[in-house]
């Protein structure tokens, strides 16, 4: 049952998360924050004893989101090709679609210093893990690659990617560069053979293969 308590932080982090994302760091008053959520300073400070802390709890709420959606798309699945590229379209969606998430994770919070630094670093490399094992799984017991490389290589370039549509507006990171990545990571893992389509969520379309590796795919068939 959730209390009081905790609607109250949630509401604050919510509303937090948007005036972060809006302003950045420096510049978002608490003020704001206040006002927004119809909460006094007092529960404010309470919840959060300074504003470097509230910015901190927002960055891991948020990351801890975009895991959790992750491990809930590739749950029903058993091909370890399919459950990494899942993974790598749903982080990327997911990105997309919250463009708050992508500018405080990405951009924003870099103003913050240290705390922050050490923070990203600490999410970051829950997503880097998480991918290593995916990619381990998808390369089998003789990887062509070096799991761990490839995961932070991986992750950086999206990171990239998602950097330059928000401050661009292009390329598209999900029809346009995603399958792009996609198909660099297979051929560095040596899985080039084996490029499933990718479904992605339910509400969401289809992700095309780009037109040589559909024809690969189809002479194999």
């Amino acid at each position: 049952m959730t209390t009081q308590k905790q609607q109250t932080r949630e509401k604050l982090l919510g509303v937090a998360e948007e005036v972060f994302a809006e302003h950045g760091y420096y510049d978002t008053a608490v003020d704001e924050i206040v006002e927004k959520s119809g909460m006094s300073k007092g529960a404010v400070y309470f919840h959060f004893p300074s504003k470097e802390r509230l910015f901190l709890a927002v960055m891991d709420q948020m990351s801890k989101r975009l895991m959790k959606r992750v491990e809930r798309e590739i749950a029903p699945l058993t091909d370890p090709v399919e459950r990494l590229d899942r993974a790598m379209e749903t982080a990327v969606r997911t990105l997309t679609k919250h463009k708050t998430l992508a500018k405080l994770l990405l951009v924003k919070g870099y103003t913050v210093g240290h705390g922050f630094a050490k923070r990203r670093q600490e999410i970051m490399g829950r997503f880097a893990e998480m991918t290593e094992g995916l990619i381990r799984e998808a390369q089998g017991n003789e990887g062509a690659v070096d799991a761990k490389t490839a995961a932070l290589a991986w992750q950086g370039a999206i990171s990239e990617v998602v950097v330059r549509w928000l401050e661009t507006g292009k390329p598209d990171p999900v029809q346009e560069a995603l399958p792009t990545l996609r198909t660099m990571l297979h051929g560095a893992l040596g899985i080039a053979e084996n490029l499933p389509h990718l479904s992605g969520s339910a509400d969401a379309p289809r992700v095309p293969l780009p037109s040589r590796a559909r024809d690969k795919k189809a002479a194999l068939q």
